[in-house]
């Protein structure tokens, strides 16, 4: 997972496609549950980290990635946020410290691929959330993508850069490919990194969260709390820690 977001931290608020560093809904959603401390487990460059200090939340983002966190801290330098970033890997990473509110966002969840490895993740949201702590995961809807198998998922132009999104079908796996093209060289240069996926669907893990002690969990389109259809993009995942855990 650390070899695909470094290599592309440099290029990857540029093909973020949306008008502020929130995605659309999750503030709203956010504050249903009232949090005061949250982590944001795979924060990448920190934007929803960082939009969601701005909104006067205590926020700790957590990466990998040393490259996507100098980003982090940088944006967040530049907007005077105090913001924590933290690098660690999330499989076996202990903050000595429990929050209101876990996200994991952005498909981090299926870039763990190895099932010992996100069972360990799972376990770890809920040794890291005080009893009836809030987990919010998002990925993409596999669901629908295991169905349709398609090869090019993605095409985005942003400028002079042109990226591609690939997906190869492998048993119960998928061999995950981007390709960023920058035409502003001559001859253009071309950047390539893989890796796998575990592409899971709703229903596999929600079996998982509740394995791991979660309960109340509900399975969204998008932040808003659209229904969770077939054809939704995404998957939202919402689950409340037991008491005890």
């Amino acid at each position: 997972m650390s070899r695909i977001k470094g290599r592309f931290a440099k290029s990857y608020d540029r093909f973020i496609k949306r008008k502020s560093l929130l995605p659309d809904g999750i503030l709203k959603l956010v504050k249903t549950y009232q949090p005061e401390k949250i982590a944001d487990f795979g924060c990448g460059t920190g934007s929803v980290a960082i939009g969601l200090a701005l909104e006067g939340y205590n926020v700790t983002g957590v990466d990998i990635s040393k490259d996507m966190l100098k980003i982090a801290r940088q944006k967040a330098r530049n907007l005077r946020i105090d913001a924590q970033f933290k690098q660690a890997n999330i499989v076996d990473i202990d903050l000595k410290c429990k929050f209101d509110l876990i996200l994991s966002l952005g498909n981090t969840i299926p870039l763990i691929y190895r099932i010992k490895d996100a069972r360990k993740v799972f376990r770890n949201f809920a040794r890291h959330l005080n009893p009836g702590g809030i987990l919010v995961i998002q990925q993409l809807n596999y669901d629908r993508i295991l169905r349709e198998k398609p090869h090019t998922f993605a095409v985005d132009r942003i400028e002079n850069q042109l990226r591609i999104k690939q997906y190869k079908y492998v048993k119960n796996m998928i061999n995950f490919t981007v390709t960023i093209v920058d035409h502003s060289y001559v001859p253009p240069k071309l950047e390539r990194t893989r890796s796998k996926l575990r592409p899971w669907k709703k229903n596999d893990l929600l079996s998982e969260l509740r394995d791991a002690g979660f309960y109340k969990l509900s399975a969204f389109g998008d932040y808003k709390e659209s229904r969770f259809i077939t054809e939704s993009n995404d998957l939202i995942v919402v689950g409340k820690l037991r008491s005890g855990k």
